[in-house]
């Protein structure tokens, strides 16, 4: 008969995808607890900058803006819409606080 590890189980609750998004969640809610008890250890700019930085992929640039691949293409060659930055040989991604400062942009725009 076999015994089962403790490894195994958390393996398999750690690769499932609803689990993964609790424990983002569980942290965040840490994180602005501590924000808001104010001890934390990082200032909130530095915690803020930390989670735009990250570089988003086309897919998810299209689903942000709206824009299929061809009109952000023409716009970033207009010089309309932010540029690209290389990932690796056959990759690209857009920094997420260009587009969010695009999406603001424009949204200011519609407001005038």
């Amino acid at each position: 008969m076999r015994t089962h590890t403790l490894n195994e189980p958390s393996a398999r609750v750690a690769a499932d995808p609803s689990v993964q998004r609790a424990l983002q969640a569980a942290h965040l809610l840490q994180e602005a607890l501590t924000l808001l008890r104010g001890d934390a250890t990082t200032p909130p700019m530095q915690t803020a900058k930390r989670a735009s930085d990250r570089l988003l992929r086309l897919p998810e640039v299209e689903r942000l803006t709206g824009l299929c691949r061809s009109a952000i293409y023409e716009q970033m060659r207009r010089g309309i819409f932010p540029r690209s930055v290389k990932t690796g040989q056959r990759a690209a991604a857009w920094p997420e606080s260009a587009v969010q400062s695009w999406i603001a942009d424009r949204m200011d725009e519609r407001a005038t």
